[in-house]
């Protein structure tokens, strides 16, 4: 069975505003980012959020009826915890159920990455299958230096560099020991460094469409011109 956690419990300080509710062609842009997990396959998703906006965003789940695919778990203060509340909620429900831990795949994937393709997602839950965990990702294109007291010290060689993304998917049965045990990594920047982190190997998969992470102010306008073409002006999809 496949399950997602969409991670939207960030309180945009960088942004000024809570980026996750961007409207995107009609819709915010934590619903897009979980509009793109179901389309890719995923059967039930985890919404993660701070308390304050949790009815807000069952509001909208049951707007546009996703409300029994979707629910809203309340997150914690670092991006970690906040995953963490997400993979024990999928981990009880999935116990509940009575499900095969290692027929769960659970696909972790950020909010501000709402164009992520339905191929790509496909393709990032198949390739966790045999060895447990993928992520979505490119290659590096660009030169890459390593600085030194704002000195290019070295080039890096760019041939093995893979650049990040999300979803990451891991399997259920590694979900208690990389999310659910004390773990030695107290802040992971990605899903990936924490699988690593165990000794858990990581498939990469290239991703092969537009997957831009919402950051700056700088990326606001190109994501409401992405999206009105995508989905037209007011989200008709």
């Amino acid at each position: 069975m496949l399950f997602a956690i969409v991670v939207a419990a960030g309180q945009g300080r960088r942004m000024g505003f809570k980026k996750q509710f961007l409207q995107l062609a009609g819709r915010p842009m934590w619903a897009r980012s979980v509009e793109a997990m179901l389309a890719g396959g995923a059967q039930r998703v985890a919404v993660v959020a701070s308390a304050e906006d949790i009815p807000q965003m069952r509001r909208t789940l049951a707007e546009v009826a996703w409300n029994q695919r979707c629910a809203v778990v309340q997150g914690g203060p670092t991006r970690h915890a906040s995953v963490a509340a997400g993979m024990r909620y999928i981990y009880d429900s999935v116990l509940e159920i009575g499900l095969d831990l290692r027929e769960v795949l659970v696909a972790v994937h950020d909010a501000a990455r709402p164009f992520v393709s339905r191929d790509d997602v496909i393709r990032t839950y198949d390739a966790a299958r045999p060895c447990g965990a993928a992520i979505l990702g490119r290659s590096c294109r660009d030169t890459v230096k390593w600085r030194t007291d704002q000195y290019v010290d070295h080039t890096v060689p760019r041939e093995q560099l893979f650049l990040a993304e999300t979803p990451q998917v891991v399997r259920g049965d590694l979900i208690y020991s990389a999310y659910l045990e004390d773990s030695s990594v107290e802040s992971p920047t990605d899903d990936s460094a924490l699988l690593e982190s165990l000794g858990y190997r990581v498939a990469c998969v290239e991703s092969t469409a537009y997957n831009g992470k919402v950051t700056t102010p700088a990326d606001l306008d190109y994501a409401a011109w992405l999206a009105s073409k995508l989905w037209g002006e007011e989200g008709d999809s």
